[in-house]
């Protein structure tokens, strides 16, 4: 089969989740078909599995599926396109809007959120798959799914659980373990071997609370005097998402001794070096919606490297973290609780028990898996659409004038 793969977002030796997502499912689709990734960047990537170009119209035009997260490409394509098309929806676009949003939000951004929804309802109506990453989610887009009329009774005949029409694809993880660099981590924040690092691996988003984890860490403090924590601060590759300072700038203002800004986005294959480089990550939210849906890839790369975290609940994969032992999650907001936690994992017997269960955990995440999921959506005839006309319409019109003139005049 001959597959586009489209992503709004760069790809290459610097990149965040969705170009991350994209290259790594190409990677492993591209054993079985042939994969063309149309991304910025992807020009620079070498010795890859899968094809590259930079004309999305092209490359459609010679395709059989295509594999797209939504957003970054002009609907008309899609219209020229009788394939298969596979929607992945992993990111929660629409609340992640509307967690960085104040209650009285500009007349731009109020034009950005319908716009995000529209487009999403067109998709979900003309996609032949949605991927999504966890089981709330699959929920969550389950309701936009029949918002959109896309549960027909003929679509679930032979899917009656709509386990193909809307499958739930993880955020995976690489099978070979991370390697150990030259200590790029303490070396970044000039640490020695005895200080205890606390890790905040992923980028200050506005929904996310880093300046949670400077008050708690400032707490812990008190009990580990040599606590250090670091957070990547760097500036976001590509121009997929908006800016976002609100978080940065609190965290900032709230940091004191023992608190490091990195101000670099560490290059995807070197990531490995600096988590195996500390002794727990930390991670924090604020509360919203978007964390009820999130999954945090941050948390992900925890189970990689066999790092403990200390985490606010709500979120799937703290859910997890919890209850199979490598993580330990306070309430959002609450600073004197998530600085119980990162103690609690700075003690050797529990931190390294912490890290037996991430290990243990690790294996179930895997980006191989994610890909499966997707090969058999691609194994088997897609399901069918709802037609908009077909040999019951006439019938359907009929009953429908028949019971608008009844309330008409009842």
């Amino acid at each position: 089969m001959r597959i586009a793969y489209h992503c709004e977002d760069v790809v290459g030796r610097r990149m965040a989740g969705p170009g991350i997502r994209a290259v790594e499912l190409s990677r492993r689709l591209a054993a079985r078909h042939r994969v063309t990734l149309v991304a910025e960047g992807a020009g620079e990537l070498e010795n890859e599995p899968f094809r590259t170009s930079r004309d999305l119209g092209a490359v459609l035009r010679d395709s059989d599926a295509f594999i797209a997260q939504g957003f970054g490409f002009p609907l008309p394509h899609l219209l020229r396109f009788g394939g298969r098309l596979l929607l992945d929806l992993y990111d929660p676009v629409q609340l992640e809007q509307l967690a960085r949003m104040d209650p009285h939000p500009t007349a731009e951004e109020i034009v950005q959120v319908g716009y995000v929804r529209r487009r999403l309802q067109y998709l979900i109506r003309r996609a032949d798959h949605v991927l999504c990453a966890s089981r709330p989610q699959r929920a969550h887009w389950l309701g936009w799914m029949g918002a959109c009329g896309r549960l027909s009774p003929r679509a679930l005949a032979g899917d009656p659980e709509a386990s193909r029409l809307l499958a739930v694809v993880p955020f995976g993880l690489p099978e070979a373990p991370p390697r150990k660099g030259d200590s790029p981590l303490r070396r970044a924040i000039e640490a020695s071997p005895e200080d205890r690092i606390a890790f905040w691996s992923g980028g200050l988003w506005d929904w996310m609370d880093p300046a949670l984890a400077v008050r708690a860490a400032a707490i812990a403090r008190k009990r580990v005097p040599r606590l250090e924590l670091a957070l990547l601060a760097g500036q976001r590759p590509g121009n997929a998402a908006p800016p976002m300072r609100a978080a940065a700038q609190e965290a900032r203002a709230a940091a004191g001794p023992g608190v490091h800004f990195v101000d670099a986005w560490v290059p995807y294959e070197d990531r490995g070096a600096w988590l195996l480089d500390a002794d727990l990550a930390v991670s924090a939210h604020k509360p919203s919606l978007e964390a009820e849906l999130a999954y945090r890839t941050r948390l992900l790369d925890c189970l990689w490297a066999g790092l403990p975290a200390a985490c606010t609940a709500g979120d799937v994969l703290a859910m997890d973290g919890e209850r199979e032992g490598w993580a330990r999650a306070a309430p959002a907001g609450d600073a004197e609780a998530l600085a119980d936690a990162i103690v609690a994992l700075c003690e050797p017997t529990a931190n390294e028990k912490a890290r037996s269960a991430a290990a243990r955990a690790a294996g179930e995440h895997t980006w191989q898996r994610s890909a499966d999921t997707v090969l058999a959506l691609l194994a088997e005839p897609a399901p069918e659409r709802p037609r908009i006309i077909d040999r019951q319409t006439p019938a359907i019109a009929a009953v429908f004038a028949r019971k608008a003139l009844k309330k008409l005049f009842r």
